[in-house]
């Protein structure tokens, strides 16, 4: 089908009139919902499922990745979205024949000693056969995964029409701008791309397997760099079968495949920081041995240094019911600015829904209601979810849904809880702060080294009465706020001297002080301190009286 054919066909279904009704009421912002406003919220959800399904793969995966969204869309909305699911028709044999040798250059018979025409799986981007390859003497049992024909051409049409309708959109609705719906469609583009580029996948595969090397880690099928192109990669085949295959087993065996996959997935999260993103059934197999392997790689997210170390200060605040804590990592990942009565506001929120989960059983907590609470909080305070979070979240709401079916009468929460708590207290191991303030130790150099000379100066300069506050009021203001002009000179006083007491501390603990005269000095600097900060409240007191 041609571009422009496709174009009009697909803003057809977009421009449907029920659809742009239900869109416009759906992303208005209501605090009580209404019975009629739910009905719509399904109607709206299982219209725009069955419109992604009418317009093929492309629109399916954008389905998929809409349905991860729960800081835009409802309950309602997600639960229709996450029924879309990739089933499609297997390729005509000739086309993927084709794909196959002009990516090689060569005849399928040249570069494969047997190649079957029954694919395993079948997908929208692309289906997977067995094949044998000859290395050396030895015959090699492997899976060749190969694209549709054609289906990057399709993917770039597609991708060029939802940016073009997206822009249509946005003129059409009033409230499509209660999120960014361009940044979402910019990052599926990305995601998409990468996915249609096997060079990509391949480098994926060889990336986990460097990292994931631990026993107690999930293993990855071995490539044959030989025997991989862009739109062809060949694997390792894998003896086993879906971890479905475990469900009837015993429960035991079923408890501890799903603690092995949690577990290596908080290793995945929070050592690697780089997961396999798309845990599905069809993508865990587990052989005899009760070895677990993860396939298809095509989907792969990371998780930077300061958001695993911000993820895991929310987790410990959540333990201890330490609100500021959670604040503190949320201002740390760069969600919410520092406003001290936004804050103030937000904790008490944070305080409430803590409360909440407090008092329910562990095996009745669903950890997708607990992020889906959290995702309302922040939407809130018009907080936009990072595509880090929100990769990182959907594959949680993942792994909970399988672990629901490995595992009965336990939770998700209840199997992750003992392994996350022994990740989380990293976070005061010796080694990890020192980790993290080494990259600060020249900052720290610099306030040793600068500090004392700046105070003195700011000291002089009060001394002199050359330090003033410059305040752009009228006289009668100015007489009112005298009191509190006064207060803030005497608080600069004490932070001034507090700066270098604490710069001359800080060198002594980081230079050491293990001799007795250095132990002596320490404790008289801090006896001079603790003199200097009474006689300067002594004073501050009898000035108020």
């Amino acid at each position: 089908m041609g571009y422009k054919k496709r174009k009009i066909d697909i803003i057809r279904e977009f421009l449907n009139l029920n659809l742009l009704i239900d869109a416009r009421e759906v992303f208005k912002k209501k605090t009580d919902k209404t019975q009629k406003d739910i009905e719509r919220e399904h109607r709206f959800g299982k219209n725009l499922r069955t419109l992604f399904e009418d317009l093929g793969p492309v629109f399916i995966k954008f389905g998929q990745l809409l349905s991860t969204r729960r800081d835009i869309f409802s309950e309602n909305i997600i639960n229709e979205l996450e029924k879309l699911q990739d089933e499609v028709k297997e390729e005509n044999y000739d086309h993927i024949k084709e794909v196959i040798e002009d990516e090689f250059g060569k005849k399928i018979e040249e570069i494969y000693d047997e190649f079957d025409k029954k694919p395993l799986a079948t997908g929208s981007i692309a289906q997977t056969h067995l094949a044998y390859l000859k290395v050396g003497s030895a015959r090699k049992k492997v899976v060749v995964k190969v694209q549709r024909k054609d289906i990057d051409k399709r993917v770039r049409i597609d991708l060029e029409i939802i940016t073009d309708l997206y822009k249509r959109l946005e003129r059409r609705l009033e409230g499509i701008k209660s999120f960014n719906l361009g940044e979402i469609i910019e990052e599926f583009k990305i995601s998409l791309n990468k996915e249609i580029d096997f060079n990509i996948e391949k480098e994926n595969i060889k990336k986990y397997r460097a990292l994931n090397t631990r026993d107690d880690d999930l293993k990855a099928p071995d490539v044959y760099e030989d025997y991989c192109r862009g739109k062809v990669i060949t694997m390792e085949y894998i003896e086993g079968e879906s971890v479905r295959s475990i469900y009837n087993k015993r429960s035991d065996i079923r408890k501890k495949i799903g603690e092995d996959i949690i577990k290596a997935y908080v290793n995945q999260m929070f050592s690697y920081g780089y997961f396999h993103a798309d845990p599905h059934p069809g993508n865990i197999f587990v052989n005899d041995k009760l070895e677990i392997y993860l396939l298809d790689f095509g989907i792969v997210a990371s998780l930077s240094e300061n958001y695993r170390y911000q993820i895991m200060k929310v987790f410990l605040g959540a333990s201890f019911n330490e609100v500021k804590m959670i604040t503190d990592a949320i201002i740390g990942m760069g969600l919410l600015e520092f406003d001290s009565k936004q804050i103030s506001d937000f904790e008490k929120r944070i305080q409430r829904l803590l409360d909440k989960y407090m008092v329910i059983s562990l095996n009745q907590i669903k950890l997708a209601d607990l992020i889906n609470d959290f995702y309302t909080l922040l939407v809130d305070y018009s907080i936009k979810i990072p595509s880090e979070l929100t990769n990182f979240a959907k594959t949680i709401f993942t792994l909970e849904g399988l672990i629901e079916k490995l595992v009965y009468k336990e939770s998700f929460i209840e199997l992750a809880l003992p392994i996350a708590k022994k990740m989380v207290f990293k976070l005061i191991n010796p080694k990890i702060v020192s980790d993290r303030l080494r990259p600060k130790l020249y900052d720290i150099y610099s306030l040793i080294k600068e500090f004392p000379q700046s105070s003195l100066n700011i000291l002089r300069q009060l001394s002199n009465g050359d330090f003033r506050l410059i305040n752009q009021k009228s006289i009668e203001e100015k007489k009112s706020y005298e009191n509190v002009e006064n207060k803030k000179s005497q608080a600069l006083i004490f932070m001034g001297l507090s700066m270098i007491i604490s710069t001359t501390i800080i060198s002594l603990i980081i230079l050491g002080y293990k001799t007795r005269s250095m132990e002596a000095f320490l404790i008289l600097v801090l006896s001079i301190s603790l003199v200097m900060a009474c006689g300067i409240l002594i004073n501050i007191f009898r000035r108020e009286n």
